[in-house]
Parts: C-alpha cells; sequence; structure tokens
C-alpha cells in the first residue's frame, strides 16, 4: 500500500484463526510490545451481522462538537482525485469526505472489523464460490449537494480506475473484473474508450452492483474498502482536474484547497449519520497546514500554543525530539506510537541494474541502523531482511544471504564487485526525510565501490517518478504495507512483473521473473490458511535468487498532538493516524 513516512519497535505476528479470508475470516494476534500500546489480543474480521453496517456510530466518551482540529504535514497531496489516491495522508483525510463501499471500523482496542460503509453490509458473496458478488446501497446515502448516491456512481468511479491517462490508486479491483495484470488492455477507462461500462461490473438496479469475477476473490470486501470504490457523479468529472474539485459523500466537505499551503474541510450538512457505521464530525472544521518539516511540526504541537493546541504532527517525532517526548511523562496520551505495517526498501530499478551481483552488493552494502536512525533510532523501528512485514499471515524470519547485517558489509560487496565501480543515480526526495536519508545510502554504496549521483526531487513528484517505467534512476526509496493482512496484497502487486505498464506501476524495482509470476499465480489461487507460509517461502525464494529490492526497517507511528486533541486514533490495520472519532477538547 501507499508510502508514509511512520516509526517501529516491534510489530505483532497475524496469526489466521480460519482457512480463508472470507465473510467467516478472522485474524488474530498479540501486539507483544507494552510500549506500544502492545500486550493486546488483536481481531480482524468482515462483519456478518447487517447491524455491525448500520449507523449511526457510537459516541465517543467526552467528545464535543466545535473548533477545528489541525493537521500539520511537510508535503502536500500526491493526489485527493479518490481513484489516483494510494497514500496513507491522502486516504486519512479523505476518510472525512468521501466513502467507500466497505470501510475497517476499528474500537482503538485491537479490534478491527470490516463493515459496509456505503453498502448495507460487506457484500453477498452470491454462490459461496467467490466468483459473483453483490452490493446494495445503503438509502440516504447523499453527496454535498444533496443528490442521491446511486450504483451508477460507485461503477463510474470504478470505471475511473481503469483509465490509462491518469494514474496513481489501487489496482486490485481492476486486474480482477479483467481477469488480467494488464488491466486496462481491452477497457482503457471512460475517457479513451468512450464509455463507461465496465467488464464484469454490471447494476441491478439504482442501488445494487455486481461484480463477476473469472476466478474466485474471496478478498473484494477488502479491496472495496480502497479509494477505488469511491462514488464519482459523472457530470462533475473534471478529468485530470478532478484533484482540485473533489465531490463529497462523507460528513465533511472541501472548502478550501491552496496547492502546497493548505486544505480545509467544512462539515457537509447532506451526510446523514444515521448511514455511517464510523464516522462522527465533530469539529467544525479540519485545517491541513502544509509546509513544515518533521521538527518544526512537532514543537508547535508540544508547545500548544493557540491554534497548535488542537494540532496533530502528522509526521512522526525527528530523531532529535526523541528523547524529549519519550522522557516527558507530563505528555500522556498526547504521544501515539504504535507497531505499523509499513516495510521501507531500497528499491533498484532491475531493468537498468541488470547484474545480479550488483544488486547483492547493493544488498551488501546499505546502512540499514544508519537509516533508521535518522527517524528516530530504535524508538521508531527495527531493521529487517524479509520483503514481508511481520504483520503478515504466515511470515517468516528466514537467513537472508545477502544481508549485510545492521550497518552493511561493504567488503563483501567489493568482493562481488570484483574491482569494479558501478555507476548509480539515487533518486531522493527533496525534503526533510529525503535530506536525513539520502547521505546515508550516499556513504554506504561509495565504501563499498559504487560512484553515486545523488538527484532530489520534490515529494509530489518523487513517486511519480518512480513509478513511471523507463524513469532515469538506479535505486531509490520506497516503502509498502500491506492493504490487509495477507500477502495477497503485496508480493503480487510489488514483483509481479506481467503487471508493469507505461505509469502508475506499484512494481517499482521494475523486477519481472517468470518463475516468480508463475509461484505468484498459483498461491493466489490457494486459501489464505494455506497461502500464508507459501507466500513467505516465495519471500525467501524472490531474496535469494533476485534481490529485486534491498528490505531495510519496519516502522511505528510515533507521534505527538497538542493538549486540545480528543479521539485521535492510531488504525490496527494501517499503523497510521485516523480522524473519525476526533474532537477538539474545551
Amino acid at each position: 500500500m501507499r508510502p508514509r513516512l511512520a516509526v517501529a519497535a516491534t510489530s505483532a505476528a497475524l496469526v489466521l484463526a480460519s482457512t480463508a479470508l472470507t465473510a467467516c475470516s478472522e485474524n488474530t494476534g498479540d501486539t507483544g510490545d507494552s510500549d506500544n500500546g502492545g500486550g493486546k489480543q488483536f481481531t480482524s474480521s468482515i462483519a456478518t451481522d447487517p447491524k455491525d453496517s448500520q449507523g449511526p456510530a457510537a459516541e465517543v466518551a467526552g467528545a464535543k462538537s466545535g473548533g477545528t482540529l489541525k493537521v500539520i504535514q511537510e508535503e502536500d497531496f500526491e493526489h485527493l482525485d479518490p481513484q489516483r489516491t494510494y497514500t496513507f495522508f491522502g486516504m486519512s483525510i479523505q476518510q472525512m469526505f468521501l466513502r467507500t463501499l466497505t470501510v475497517f471500523k476499528e474500537d482503538g482496542n485491537g479490534k478491527v472489523l470490516l463493515v459496509g460503509d456505503l453498502a448495507e453490509d460487506a457484500g453477498k458473496d452470491v454462490n459461496k464460490d467467490c466468483k459473483t458478488w453483490e452490493y446494495r446501497l445503503k438509502d440516504g446515502v447523499k453527496f454535498e449537494d444533496g443528490t442521491p448516491i446511486k450504483a451508477a456512481d460507485v461503477a463510474y468511479g470504478i470505471a475511473r480506475s481503469f483509465e490509462e491517462s491518469i494514474d496513481g490508486g489501487p489496482t486490485y479491483i481492476q486486474e480482477w473484473l479483467a481477469d488480467n495484470s494488464t488491466y486496462n488492455s481491452t477497457y482503457k477507462g471512460p475517457y479513451t474508450s468512450g464509455t463507461d461500462t465496465v467488464p464484469g461490473l454490471t447494476l441491478k438496479d439504482d442501488r445494487t452492483l455486481v461484480f463477476s469475477f473469472a476466478k474466485p476473490h474471496c478478498d473484494l470486501p477488502f479491496a472495496l474498502s480502497l479509494p477505488t470504490s469511491v462514488p464519482v457523479p459523472k457530470a462533475k468529472d473534471t478529468k485530470t482536474e478532478y484533484d482540485r474539485a473533489v465531490v463529497s459523500s462523507g460528513p465533511y466537505k472541501v472548502k478550501e484547497y491552496v496547492k502546497d499551503t493548505r486544505f480545509v474541510l467544512e462539515r457537509n450538512p447532506n451526510w446523514d449519520p444515521k448511514t455511517d457505521p464510523l464516522r462522527h464530525n465533530y469539529p467544525d472544521s479540519i485545517e491541513v497546514e502544509i509546509g513544515p518539516n518533521d521538527q518544526a511540526a512537532t514543537e508547535r504541537a508540544l508547545a500548544g500554543q493557540g491554534a497548535d493546541s488542537a494540532a496533530v504532527a502528522w509526521d512522526e517525532v525527528p530523531q532529535a525530539l526523541v528523547n524529549q517526548v519519550l522522557g516527558d511523562t507530563s505528555l500522556g496520551e498526547r504521544v501515539l506510537r504504535k507497531t505499523a505495517p509499513s516495510v521501507w526498501y531500497l528499491s533498484i530499478n532491475n531493468e537498468r541494474i541488470k547484474d545480479v551481483k550488483v544488486r547483492q552488493a547493493i544488498a551488501y552494502a546499505i546502512d540499514k541502523q544508519g537509516l533508521l536512525a535518522t527517524q528516530g533510532g530504535d524508538a521508531s523501528g527495527k531493521v529487517t531482511h524479509t520483503l514481508l512485514a511481520d504483520t503478515t499471515i504466515g511470515q517468516t524470519n528466514y537467513p537472508n544471504p545477502y544481508d549485510g547485517g545492521p550497518t552493511g558489509n561493504p567488503e563483501k560487496a567489493k568482493e562481488l564487485l570484483a574491482g569494479q565501480k558501478p555507476k548509480l543515480v539515487f533518486m531522493s526526495r527533496n525534503s526533510a526525510f529525503g535530506q536525513q536519508t539520502a547521505p546515508i545510502v550516499e556513504q554506504s554504496l561509495e565504501k563499498a565501490g559504487f560512484d553515486v549521483t545523488v538527484q532530489y526531487v520534490d515529494q509530489p513528484a518523487h513517486n511519480p517518478a518512480a513509478r513511471t517505467r523507463g524513469n532515469p534512476y538506479d535505486i531509490y526509496l520506497s516503502n509498502w504495507a500491506a492493504d490487509w493482512p495477507s500477502a495477497v496484497s503485496t508480493v503480487p502487486v510489488l514483483w509481479d512483473g506481467r503487471k508493469l505498464g507505461p505509469k502508475g506501476n506499484s512494481n517499482v524495482s521494475y523486477f519481472n521473473a517468470d518463475d516468480v509470476n508463475a509461484e505468484i499465480d498459483r498461491v493466489s489461487n490457494l486459501p489464505a490458511g494455506e497461502a500464508g507460509p507459501e507466500w513467505a517461502k516465495l519471500d525467501q525464494t524472490i531474496m535469494e535468487k533476485y534481490v529485486p529490492v534491498v528490505p531495510i526497517y519496519q516502522d511505528n507511528t510515533f507521534l505527538v498532538t497538542g493538549a486540545k486533541v480528543g479521539g485521535l486514533l492510531i488504525s490496527d490495520q494501517f499503523g497510521t493516524p485516523v480522524f473519525y472519532n476526533s474532537y477538539v477538547k474545551p
């Protein structure tokens, strides 16, 4: 899933408690880390009782209406267009003004339940074979202008996700409907194909959508919680400019958006809480201030002066302030730390770096602990050497033969290079994160004999550049968190080379191996209870045989808020802040 900046001390191992991720599935685990709010048993499951999908959401104890909740973030949104959104920051904020067919509902104490959001329930598996699914919209769901949301609006949003002239969002549903990893080879989206009729998606009536697949896709209820299923009114679709004019379906609507400066939400009077099982609209408004770096944002939230008393510093606590924050016991609930399912990689462009020995040398050379130290050290994460986060069903901590240890092994790298001095172009974000991490990458590789050129790219352009095939960069830092606990939302997304297209690639290492692709097909068709260990074996095979990326560290969310912020949750599912219970204290 979506890039983020976050941080982790230890993470939870999820254990599958049933044989498949279907409507009766449940994953259970123990976070095992009392410093991170761990030691709690948590569960992740799909609701089978339609009452769980009904609103209104239970009131938050002590919550008051009024005030402005402030979020401070260094970089602007990559996209606000829902079908192009695939970052934690974008999706977290969007949750307050956009709705999806399904949504994860959390209680803050470890219970994660997938329920119907716009839909009456989490979905009907019509023939009990996961090939035909039916979703019926709730009565009373409306856009911000009071127009009822119809099944055709959801279908049109999904049609937009196929459009080859826009890029950026998740592609699960498109690939499953098309039964093809190059999903827009036949249907290219409403603008290019001239029709918004999506193969495999039909409308039974104004409120009912039917998804028909050639193969079983028991994870569809999970996938529909992603912004692919956000409804878009066709008459108000401004195509590539929809970022600037998104139509609300949630409790807030867009009041103002000044690029690189601020984004402001105000209450949507046509949102009906009786239809919403998740959200509240306690603050009068939500304002995102764009620009201050992680240190400035954290210092302002700690000081809590004026409007900053109700501020959330979205970017993680920087290294310079870690000891201060951890040592100040008076901060109490203003400090939020929780395990995240996110792994940072040094992605290697395999279409440029074709020699596996060079990739192995890169893997040996990287100072992982040095990179983690720039983000807060052990308080902020743990070094890793596996592709899968340890929150993934079946993940194993196998010995990686090309792991240089926490601080790297430049001598082993030099042995592999055998006197060569390969040139590498490293694309780094032009942000606090990029300025902190780029020197570590550069120094690690140069110690091993590489000739490294660092090119800084502004944050909003970084990910689109990495996702563009044929980009001029050899290496770049990327990260990923599974969209749900199964590796089906990691391995096929990041390392199936058949999915590669001109733009919008999640496989930013541009890795493509026939044996891996065949194994992805085999494991994808197994029940989740059987698939978990097989995904773990494939993780090991990819790293031992190909080294397409270098896993660096798994991170945690670690942030602070002003004293007047109440109800802020760190999602157990994604390890990021969510705002649907938030309020401003008097």
